[in-house]
């Protein structure tokens, strides 16, 4: 029977859906025993008695169990046992960078790298635990109301040693790397590449690397991507911006962006310069300013728009 005739599964009250994907949906509910809101995923009646998409639900439950970091989103509670398979995580009260892209259309320049910097540090965590995301897009990366910024959906995720879809065309289409669509095997620097994807988009309102299924055309528009669409009115931080965006979308892995350490660093370079000291702030900033969040204190304003084109 469908979980909307049940409206719960568990301890949790399904409230509403709040997204789909290739697995599951993932609904907000109630936790009957503390009342507080959940995130829950399901996974879909077609693949709860499939050998074969059990595993993957499993595989990404081990891998979220595990994770423990300010910027992924947070494990509460699990079931693995057909026909309710289900991971419970903390909910966002807020957006998916996809929505907020969409209303917004473009970011300014210091609040996407001040978006992009919180992201990074996530990321840098699951490689130091050998584990890539895989699957960096735009529906996956979550922004609450006060500006945090979370990494969820690790359905794709894998051990760079053991995993690495080579040969297989995984991920998001506009959002995958040279290496998702190869015969190259899938490495950490693939989700650099992510990064670089949605740091220009969400500076220039346009994906750099247009969607395909074919992958003759999207190599092509990989290998020419228009930098010259990055523009600041401070001709400096243009320079900066489309520098730290040409390292991450190397098509060449030897030619990309080292780790994500190495790119926080650079886009920490640029926004100490230009006085963003709080990234998060910044980011709630731009919210408040947008209609879309509480107003941010006075004493934690920061010149968020510096730069920006008009």
């Amino acid at each position: 029977m469908s979980i909307l005739k049940h409206k719960k599964i568990g301890r949790y009250n399904i409230d509403y859906e709040i997204g789909a994907g290739g697995l599951g949906k993932v609904y907000k509910a109630f936790d009957e025993s503390t009342n507080e809101p959940v995130a829950i995923k399901i996974l879909h009646e077609k693949y709860q008695q499939s050998k074969r998409f059990l595993g993957i639900f499993h595989r990404e439950l081990l891998i979220v169990s595990r994770l423990k970091h300010k910027h992924i989103v947070g494990y509460i509670d699990a079931n693995y046992k057909p026909p309710n398979c289900y991971i419970v995580s903390e909910f966002v009260d807020g957006w998916s960078l996809y929505r907020l892209t969409k209303q917004l259309n473009k970011f300014p320049p210091l609040v996407a790298l001040a978006i992009a910097i919180d992201m990074l540090q996530g990321i840098d965590y699951l490689h130091l635990h050998d584990t890539i995301h895989s699957d960096l897009s735009s529906p996956n990366v979550l922004i609450s109301r006060l500006g945090k910024v979370l990494l969820t959906d690790f359905g794709l995720a894998c051990n760079g040693e053991i995993e690495n879809y080579k040969n297989y065309m995984v991920g998001t289409p506009g959002y995958y790397s040279p290496e998702h669509i190869t015969d190259s095997p899938i490495l950490a620097q693939s989700d650099i590449y992510c990064v670089g994807l949605l740091i220009y988009e969400m500076v220039t309102g346009e994906k750099a690397v247009k969607p395909s299924k074919k992958r003759e055309e999207i190599i092509h528009s990989m290998k020419n991507i228009d930098f010259k669409k990055i523009k600041c009115s401070e001709r400096r931080m243009q320079s900066q911006l489309r520098s730290i965006c040409k390292n991450a979308l190397a098509f060449k892995v030897r030619k990309r962006t080292k780790s994500a350490e190495k790119m926080i660093y650079d886009i920490y370079k640029v926004l100490n310069k230009y006085n963003i000291r709080y990234s998060r702030h910044a980011i709630h900033q731009l919210l408040a300013s947008s209609g879309l969040s509480l107003a941010l204190p006075e004493k934690y304003h920061q010149d968020i728009f510096r730069g920006q084109d008009e």
